[in-house]
């Protein structure tokens, strides 16, 4: 048996609860049955919810990360954006970077991540009593370390950011969404090619002058990684601190825990991870051979898409996991997925996370949500689900 369902991400989803993932989903994943939606073409889509479904598809090599071949996308990947590969080149690309994304790579951000959190808290401060934090804060602080990162202006960083967001909340047709592609990719070629002729102490330099391996990388194959990361480099952690500080605002206790507790902010950050429904849309594979997952035949061809969010609420891997338990003692969410394409930037995040979280607490300890909760706007039509803006207040009360 399969339940028809809509596209995630592009209509209003039914949630018991903002925090909660879609309700149609979870009825899926508690029958233990997968959903199905046809596309264009006679395309199928099929749709895995539960926890060790999803880490079996996404463990197998039968079940392809590369682009998923919708009627309106160009099939063609271009050079260097290894997200949407499989081995042996997603390989030789993930290598290349494994040292930019270690643990101890990204601990040696911290430093840097610090400071622009407190440069952005500062600017709050001295602005007065309130603030949107998302505008101010979430949003910022994750784009500026990317593009510190790269090695591009944080100007070009901000406009992508605007212009995708304007694109997916006004529905862009795919004419508008080619265009402002390639006006995108042919501004990082610029950046490249000034980074080829004067080289700096930037990811992008490194990657055009270093040795790596499978020989030199050229110029568009260093487009296409820069983009990879732009892509996917903040919204997850912008959206996981709107939704955690919301929650949190709400629920007091567990706000003066971590407040009073700086010893929990790994688990805390975890259970973040694990918690919020940032990942609307899930990680979609193809099937390259016909498979089974669940007693159910997957045809070669046919598309899978693993909504993590449910997962990560699965009862068969998580006691109460409708309940936000900042000390949880954690099995294995899948956040940042599963697999040889398992998310390269994850202990920045991570790091990112627990800098800001702590930052902004022992900065504004009065912080507060300054707006009814149910005047908050949630991202919907997204790839990412979180809150448009988030108004707060430290004033006295």
């Amino acid at each position: 048996m399969s339940e028809t369902l809509s596209l995630p991400g592009t209509v209003k989803a039914e949630r018991r609860c903002p925090y909660d993932p879609p309700e149609a989903h979870r009825r899926l994943r508690d029958k233990g049955e997968l959903g199905k939606l046809e596309l264009p073409g006679g395309l199928v889509m099929w749709f895995l919810t539960k926890h060790d479904d999803i880490r079996a598809m996404l463990a197998d090599s039968r079940f392809s990360g590369a682009r998923v071949p919708f009627p309106a996308m160009n099939p063609e990947i271009p050079a260097g954006f290894f997200f949407s590969m499989d081995p042996p080149d997603h390989t030789r690309y993930r290598r290349t970077l494994t040292a930019e994304f270690s643990v101890r790579g990204a601990r040696e951000l911290t430093g840097r991540i610090e400071r622009l959190a407190d440069r952005h808290l500062d600017a709050m401060e001295a602005a007065g009593t309130s603030a949107d934090l998302v505008a101010a804060y979430a949003s910022p602080v994750p784009a500026m370390v990317i593009s510190e990162i790269l090695g591009v202006p944080y100007t070009y960083h901000q406009k992508f950011d605007h212009e995708v967001r304007t694109l997916r909340e006004t529905g862009g047709d795919d004419q508008a969404v080619g265009a402002m592609a390639t006006a995108w990719w042919d501004e990082m070629r610029g950046f490249v090619r000034a980074k080829r002729a004067e080289p700096g102490d930037d990811m992008i330099s490194r990657l055009l002058h270093d040795e790596v391996e499978g020989g030199a990388l050229t110029d568009e194959e260093v487009v296409g990684i820069a983009m990879t990361i732009i892509f996917a480099g903040h919204e997850p952690v912008e959206n996981l601190i709107g939704l955690g500080m919301l929650a949190l605002f709400q629920d007091g206790e567990q706000l003066t825990r971590l407040r009073e507790n700086p010893d929990l902010i790994d688990s805390a950050v975890e259970e973040f991870l694990r918690y919020f429904p940032v990942n609307n849309f899930g990680t979609v594979r193809t099937a390259t051979e016909d498979a089974v997952i669940n007693g159910h035949p997957i045809a070669k061809g046919e598309i899978v898409a693993g909504l993590v969010s449910t997962a990560n609420r699965d009862p068969e891997r998580f006691a109460d996991p409708d309940r936000l338990v900042l000390d949880r003692s954690h099995t294995s969410h899948l956040a940042f997925g599963h697999g040889v394409h398992q998310c390269l930037g994850q202990q920045l995040a991570r790091v990112e996370l627990k800098v800001l979280l702590q930052r902004l607490l022992v900065r504004f300890p009065a912080l507060r949500l300054a707006v009814a909760p149910e005047e908050i706007r949630y991202r919907e039509n997204t790839s990412f689900y979180g809150v448009h803006e988030l108004p707060v207040t430290w004033a006295a009360e």
